[in-house]
């Protein structure tokens, strides 16, 4: 039944709004609770769609009027959990190098473009949290195309999750 009723969140995303998990308490159990047949779309899918989760958790949570580091923060920590409760790893997701796995990254870009409405709303929030003026429609856009790329960017250059040398 949860299955069902993820594969139907997830058509119906451009037209859904959607609730940030508040506490740390509804992020553990969602964490436990949700589950994807990873043996059946393979490790790097199903990290590529929680990637893509997080990154559009985050600009939910900006939406909904949180302050980016808190929406970062709250996008992060459900990333983590979900993949925990999946039994995969961080470090699973990079490659030797440091950067995300090639096939994560494309699905997770993909991906990321089903919350574009949503990203579209956020980024004059966050280009004003980061640069103090309101950007142009023509910044927006730009900003909006390529943040799935900034998100993933990010996490590599943060490293979260990966062995260090």
């Amino acid at each position: 039944m949860k299955r069902i009723f993820f594969f139907v969140l997830i058509l119906l995303l451009p037209l859904t709004a959607f609730a940030v998990p508040e506490t740390k308490e509804q992020r553990e159990k969602l964490g436990t609770e949700f589950k994807l047949p990873c043996s059946e779309y393979g490790e790097e899918s199903c990290i590529a769609r929680f990637l893509a989760m997080e990154a559009c958790t985050f600009v939910f949570g900006v939406n909904s009027g949180k302050p980016p580091q808190e929406a970062m923060n709250i996008a992060s920590d459900m990333f983590v959990l979900i993949m925990r409760g999946n039994d995969l790893k961080l470090s699973d997701m990079y490659k030797q190098s440091g950067e995300i796995k090639p096939e994560i990254k494309s699905e997770a870009y993909e991906r990321i473009a089903y919350c574009r409405d949503a990203t579209k709303e956020a980024m004059p929030i966050l280009y004003k949290a980061g640069k103090g003026e309101e950007p142009s429609p023509k910044m927006v856009e730009g900003l909006t195309a390529t943040f799935g790329k900034w998100y993933l960017k990010t996490i590599e250059d943060v490293g979260v999750g990966r062995e260090k040398k």
